[in-house]
């Protein structure tokens, strides 16, 4: 993309922070309003082949966004990976799911199921990729001590 628009930045390093800060806002605000659109489409009784365009872009940035931050070594900006903020976001995620699947099929056993499946789900990926961000972390930081080392 940069090729694209090749040339000399007018912008200030205060502007920058500031187009940053809009572009953040602006993806999430669209990554949420995404993801309500689907949920009510399904609610109101959408096919899943006229779900499949916007299920398959909140796939795609969703997995790009996990690559590139866990390329880069970065969790979150609020916290840490941990057992405990695991289990909340697992929670959260298996909440929601627990509710539009009750909805949809009418019955809260498949929708507690659904919910208890994703909380595992969830939980498993989210201690994974802890792990990975944890492990990836020290070995920067000890190349960051082996070059202090060597200088």
């Amino acid at each position: 993309m940069k090729r694209l628009f090749d040339g000399q930045s007018v912008l200030d390093e205060r502007e920058m922070m500031e187009m940053y800060r809009i572009e953040h806002a602006g993806l999430w605000a669209m990554y949420i309003l995404l993801a309500a659109a689907v949920v009510v489409q399904m609610m109101l009784g959408a096919p899943i082949v006229q779900l499949a365009g916007e299920l398959a872009v909140l796939l795609l940035v969703s997995v790009g966004m996990i690559i590139a931050y866990a390329r880069k070594g970065i969790w979150d900006e609020h916290s840490r990976p941990g057992r405990r903020g695991n289990a909340a976001y697992s929670a959260a995620c298996a909440f929601g799911v627990a509710l539009i699947v009750a909805a949809l099929r009418g019955s809260l056993l498949w929708g507690l199921i659904s919910g208890a499946a994703m909380f595992l789900l969830c939980f498993a990926l989210l201690s994974m990729m802890g792990a990975y961000l944890a492990r990836r972390q020290s070995r920067e930081a000890q190349a960051l001590e082996d070059d202090e080392i060597d200088s």
